[in-house]
């Protein structure tokens, strides 16, 4: 099949490995390609200052149909982005997300700072892993409740070594604080030592991060 570009591979995600010791041995086979990851690094580095926050906001059917129970407005997601912000100090905030247009004008006009990966690569699939990588190597990470997209980005971000107090937030419906860190891969960490080789200096920079990231505490709390 010459003219084949991508080969689609359902839930290929569970077939990585059962939930146990071995998970994240079989996990870290699951690599975006070089290409998509440089694509990755290289908007990174062109359109967000360090230290800088990432976060996944999903809509669609998650806000009325899938899970409108636990998916915040976006009035209280800017209001969390804002707050995390300015309470580690963090320069720029990239937001992943499957909102419409206006939804995303919206969520600028509450907070200038905030950055979306626009770029076409010409595959919905490929553009998501790019939002992904760019999310990982965040300093400060928080998603929406029962996604996957938000998991896969902490499954990274584990494996890398990342501190859980950066990585496992999650934005709540209507309170005032991000909701409770999840412990269900606590048990399971294991860093993974190509990932660390394969990103050296940059791995060393999550690893140790300014001092305002050091002892991370509770985000403030927000009206929502």
């Amino acid at each position: 099949f010459p003219d084949v570009k991508s080969i689609l591979v359902k839930h290929l995600d569970s077939a990585a490995g059962p939930y146990d010791i071995n998970y994240y041995t079989y996990r870290a086979l699951l690599l975006p390609s070089r290409r998509l990851r440089k694509t990755a690094e290289k908007f990174a580095k062109k359109f967000l200052r360090r230290p800088y926050l990432s976060a996944h906001v999903r809509r669609t059917d998650f806000v009325k149909h899938a899970h409108p129970e636990s998916t915040p407005s976006l009035s209280v997601v800017a209001k969390a982005l804002t707050t995390i912000s300015e309470k580690y100090r963090l320069r720029s905030i990239f937001v992943a997300t499957d909102a419409t247009e206006e939804e995303r004008q919206e969520l600028r006009k509450q907070n200038r700072r905030i950055v979306f990966f626009d770029q076409d690569l010409g595959h919905p699939g490929e553009n998501a892993l790019v939002e992904q990588w760019i999310a990982v190597f965040s300093n400060y990470f928080v998603g929406t409740q029962k996604s996957r997209f938000t998991l896969n980005i902490q499954e990274e971000r584990d494996l890398m070594g990342i501190h859980v107090d950066r990585t496992w937030n999650h934005f709540c419906k209507d309170t005032s604080t991000l909701c409770p860190k999840p412990n269900w891969f606590k048990d399971y960490f294991s860093k993974c030592s190509y990932r660390t080789k394969m990103y050296g200096k940059l791995y060393e920079s999550l690893k140790n991060p300014p001092e305002s990231l050091e002892s991370p505490e509770s985000p403030k709390k927000f009206d929502s």
